[in-house]
């Protein structure tokens, strides 16, 4: 390694931005298909495990993603910082990969340790025995590997290697789901067996992971206090907003199982779990694009009109699959799931037009990132979260798992709103509510109409098909509004697939 200062030639604007844009879809591959390659096995589950002990896998990874979330402690963002920003010069940026090195396995191992002497009570407190104390046992190596592996993952998106990086996410999320269908299908080990398999994928990754780190000569770690109080300075307050979302998207899963039990978490979680289709297939993929173009767009003087014909446009064309998940998955239910998940088919409008709301956020988002408002952020999804808490505590005992579903609309709904009202006042934008609210109410009307109206299938294929036609009709959106966002989308997609190939 060079120890001199690096001297790198600044890029032209345009090919920076196209490698932003590439590079963040490549970045997102990882999550997008260790979601969807979780909304993949909800049948698999569901058929073996049945609806009770698919509810408390439920619990279980709502735990799991606790805790991983509360021990990563925000470290990529205090590495970024250092490794990217402050540090000048090769040798710098070696020694704060290695102190991130050992600052991480050092609070790794202490959790690992803290947890297990805590999983008896937390066995009593979640499942009022101690049958499932080996799910929970289990739970700590898996967040042990998962959160040592962030480093190498760091390391690499620190160094723009996003080939190497979709790689080993690919890696971790595949072979994961290999090993659990081996353990749950073949051997029949039930949520031990999905819990095993995570474990051991996660084990194979960060050893490849390791390697990589190896083959730089930074994997040796080192101590140094003073980064390391430094660095924990920096994260430390970001662990808190990590947490109201996991509130706002995953606590109701306790709630529900204190009060009703694993039976309706399970019914809840499946159809929540459609819902979430959602989330993968479009809200994940737009956010990807858009976190990257609308700083494109800030340049430009009619910015705040661009980015209300984005939102008006966004909104018509996500309520069309929102509401074909709304109305079908019932279809997918009953064709997937056994009978015992049905009643679920009610919760999946609620997730689904719940993570419509959250697409409005990000985009209602864009002046606050725009005006550096950013320490807003935090204080609107905690607000959010709490909503979510108190109704959920509140509606629950009295209406049981359905009262979580409305609050998870609500929740998501009162995140755009306050969002939206924040950015106004640094950000103005022209917002067309009158069409923004017409489509909305047309596409939960119509979702209504097509649940609660006669159970056939072609009833809800006529319900589905009014949305567009009623659209085109009432002048809400016209075939050029829609061809437009199109082909936006389609050079941005045209634009990343370019980028991959040249990774």
């Amino acid at each position: 390694m060079s120890d001199g200062p690096a001297t790198h030639p600044a890029p032209p604007a345009q090919p920076h931005l196209r490698r932003l844009i590439s590079d963040s879809a490549i970045y997102g591959l990882g999550g997008i298909a260790s979601q969807a390659l979780g909304i993949l096995l909800v049948p698999i589950y569901a058929r073996q495990l049945g609806v009770s002990n698919y509810g408390v896998l439920a619990v279980v990874n709502t735990t799991l993603s606790l805790t991983t979330m509360v021990v990563t402690l925000a470290l990529p963002q205090a590495f970024f910082r250092s490794y990217l920003k402050e540090a000048r010069t090769n040798a710098e940026r070696e020694l704060v990969l290695r102190a991130t090195w050992g600052l991480r396995l050092v609070l790794s191992f202490g959790f690992a340790i803290l947890f297990a002497a805590l999983t008896v009570p937390l066995a009593a407190l979640m499942f009022g025995s101690q049958e499932r104390l080996p799910l929970l046992l289990l739970i700590g190596p898996i967040v042990l590997f998962d959160t040592i592996n962030l480093v190498p993952l760091s390391f690499l998106r620190g160094e723009r290697r996003a080939g190497a990086y979709a790689a080993l996410a690919f890696f971790r999320a595949i072979f994961g789901t290999v090993l659990i269908l081996l353990f749950v299908v073949v051997l029949d080990q039930g949520v031990l067996g999905v819990l095993i398999g995570s474990g051991l994928s996660a084990a194979c990754a960060t050893a490849i992971g390791v390697a990589i780190l190896s083959r730089t000569g930074s994997a040796r770690p080192t101590i140094d206090s003073k980064l390391w109080r430094y660095m924990i300075a920096f994260s430390l307050p970001l662990v808190p907003a990590s947490v109201a979302g996991w509130t706002l998207s995953l606590s109701d899963r306790y709630v529900i199982g204190a009060v009703q039990g694993f039976q309706a978490v399970g019914i809840y979680a499946a159809g929540y779990t459609i819902g979430l289709v959602m989330n993968a297939l479009v809200i994940q993929p737009f956010g990807l694009a858009w976190g990257a173009a609308y700083w494109e767009f800030a340049r430009e003087a009619n910015a705040p009109r661009i980015i209300s014909r984005v939102m008006t446009l966004f909104i018509v064309v996500a309520c069309i699959p929102a509401l074909g998940l709304s109305l079908f998955g019932t279809d997918a239910m009953r064709l997937l799931l056994s009978a015992g998940f049905e009643p679920g088919r009610y919760v999946i409008p609620f997730s689904a037009f719940g993570y419509l709301c959250y697409g409005i956020y990000s985009i209602a988002a864009t002046g606050i990132n725009v005006a550096s408002q950013t320490p807003w952020l935090p204080f609107i999804v905690a607000t959010a979260a709490i909503a979510n808490l108190v109704i959920n505590l509140v509606g629950v005992p009295a209406f049981g798992y359905i009262a979580a579903a409305y609050s998870t609309l609500f929740s998501y709904g009162l995140l755009a709103l306050l969002t939206g009202l924040v950015a106004q006042r640094y950000y103005p934008v022209p917002w067309d509510y009158v069409r923004i609210l017409a489509t909305l109410g047309l596409a939960l009307g119509l979702t209504a109409v097509g649940i609660l109206g006669p159970d056939t299938f072609v009833w809800r294929l006529l319900s589905f098909a009014a949305f567009p036609a009623a659209i085109m009709l009432t002048g809400i959106a016209s075939r050029s509004d829609v061809a437009r966002l199109m082909a936006w989308v389609a050079r941005r997609t045209g634009r990343s697939t370019r980028g991959l190939g040249g990774t």
